[in-house]
């Protein structure tokens, strides 16, 4: 390479270096610590899967099998729900079709719907969630396939083949909404979790829903009400029907009782066994627990299993969550993550303190003594910047997860207009010395 060459190589080189610096990127390197630890041998789980989610990170705190194919039963009626608050306005009133009603197994739970009758969405609803009325899940789905009260509901066959499609229509909703939520490994043929083989999640899908659900307040308003009644109808004029809540952990009086606990839902079928999604908040700490095919249901035990119930394992999940994990400030809002010196300020001295927007804070094992750098990136670098100006984000790694805010400006920076102009002068040089880099090249 001639000595022109090697001139030319450098002052590339010179230019890339200029172009990176004046990027507006300004990087700070971060180290992260190692994967914590997701099963504790001392916690003994007698359900065939669980998973211990935190909530607010989605950092999975314990789990058995949770990847593991499962039967989610009556914890489907989870992203029901959500469907029906994402598509209805809970004063529509809704007609009951003679299929949604008679398509129900005899042995599976119902709210005894009256073919014909029309109720709310709230009633629905509400019964769909505390009491697990799979007619009602029925009814909900065939009315927002159809985007209304647009079916049958007579006993006829085309109002049977009819109420097919929109089961299968109203499906396909809950699996596009199920892979929105990040589920991968479930798929659901119908809106309340009657057996089907094709009918199947995981733990861990199961808790990303539940983490989902936990964030939608209307939802969560219901699923943690002890019982719910419909209104008569000029339909159903009988003794007022009434359902209850089967999550023996909101029940005061019961063993089982956790005043954490603050709702979700429950699910049985024979292949399934006794499930659970349950979610509960202590302090800062906001838990998601799922137990799936558990043996026993603690109404149905004796004190010889009482152990083993999916209620047992769910507080014995619940308890080891609240006592091993809690939130800690990586850093908090107004402490300064760095300063830097702004070029063209017309202060003296020129550095600037960019400061915390909002406290990070991320869940640590009780006891764990962290040592973690964090990723700076100055966005910014010449004035003017005004005051509590996004100049830059500061990030965290930890676990496998990301915690990051805005970093903003402490104070006002105002150019100055020598500096300015020797800068324009900076820029317009390197522009020229590339035209004439370029026309050299062309000569050649």
């Amino acid at each position: 390479m001639n000595t022109k060459n090697k001139t030319i190589y450098k002052l590339i080189t010179i230019i890339i270096i200029l172009f990176l610096f004046f990027s507006n990127k300004i990087v700070f390197s971060a180290e992260e610590n190692k994967e914590l630890s997701i099963n504790d041998s001392n916690l003994e789980i007698y359900a065939e899967s669980c998973i211990l989610m935190d909530e607010d990170s989605g950092k999975i705190l314990y789990n058995k099998n949770g990847n593991q194919k499962m039967y989610p039963a009556s914890t489907t009626k989870i992203i029901t729900g959500l469907l029906v608050l994402d598509n209805c306005t809970l004063t529509d009133m809704v007609n009951v079709s003679y299929y949604a009603v008679n398509s129900v197994p005899t042995t599976y739970t119902t709210i005894h719907l009256v073919p014909g009758e029309s109720l709310s969405i709230k009633d629905l609803l509400y019964v769909l969630m505390i009491g697990s009325a799979n007619d009602a899940a029925f009814v909900l789905a065939e009315y927002i396939a159809n985007g209304g009260n647009n079916y049958l509901i007579d006993s006829s066959n085309e109002a049977k083949i009819k109420f097919n499609e929109s089961i299968a229509k109203f499906s396909d909703l809950m699996n596009k909404k199920a892979k929105e939520i990040g589920c991968t490994s479930t798929n659901f043929v119908n809106p309340n979790g009657i057996h089907n083989e094709n009918h199947y999640t995981t733990a861990y899908d199961l808790a990303l829903i539940g983490c989902y659900a936990y964030k939608n307040l209307d939802l969560m308003s219901i699923v943690d009400e002890m019982s719910y009644s419909l209104p008569n109808t000029e339909l159903y004029t009988e003794n007022i029907r009434t359902c209850r809540c089967t999550n023996s952990l909101l029940y005061n009086n019961n063993e089982y009782y956790n005043p954490y606990v603050n709702g979700m839902k429950t699910g049985y079928t024979d292949p399934a066994g006794y499930c659970i999604v349950v979610s509960a908040k202590k302090d800062d700490v906001n838990l998601i627990a799922v137990v799936l095919n558990s043996k026993v249901a603690s109404y149905t035990q004796t004190d010889d299993n009482k152990n083993t119930s999916r209620e047992a394992d769910c507080l014995r999940l619940l308890n080891y969550g609240f006592e091993n994990f809690s939130y800690i400030n990586l850093i908090s809002s107004g402490d300064v993550a760095t300063s830097f010196n702004i070029i063209n300020s017309n202060a003296n001295p020129k550095s600037l303190d960019l400061v915390v927007k909002d406290d990070i804070k991320a869940l640590v094992k009780k006891g764990e003594v962290l040592d973690i750098t964090p990723n700076i990136k100055i966005s910014k670098f010449l004035a003017p910047i005004g005051k509590g100006e996004k100049v830059g984000t500061i990030t965290y790694k930890y676990n496998g997860k990301i915690y990051s805010s805005d970093l903003i400006s402490s104070k006002d920076v105002y150019s100055n207009n020598y500096t300015n102009f020797i800068l324009i002068l900076f820029v317009i040089f390197i522009f020229l010395l590339l035209i004439v880099i370029l026309v050299n090249r062309k000569k050649k």
